[in-house]
């Protein structure tokens, strides 16, 4: 189930960012300022970039500041998935 559920970590933002650029990309490229910082958002911060995206539509206020600092987090949780799901064999690892 680990492996699901990281797989769907990686590839769900960015079928979601994909399919919402696809239908207003005017919008996405105004947002961000250039198609080098969707990119960037796409490969490294798909969810943080997704949820600003969605959020920046109504304004910054501080509820949808919160929905961006969660995306950060779910972004860098996304990344950790590898290392502590296999952190009791990294500790047990002995080196010679």
């Amino acid at each position: 189930m680990g492996c699901i559920t990281g797989i769907f970590g990686l590839i769900l933002p960015r079928f979601a960012l994909l399919a919402a650029w696809a239908n207003d990309q005017a919008y996405w490229n105004a947002l961000l300022g250039s198609q080098l910082f969707l990119g960037l958002g796409f490969l490294f911060l798909p969810w943080t970039t997704l949820i600003y995206g969605f959020a920046a539509h109504n304004g910054m206020s501080l509820l949808n500041w919160i929905f961006v600092i969660f995306a950060v987090l779910a972004d860098l949780g996304t990344y950790g998935i590898g290392y502590f799901g296999g952190r009791k064999d990294y500790s047990s690892y002995r080196g010679t």
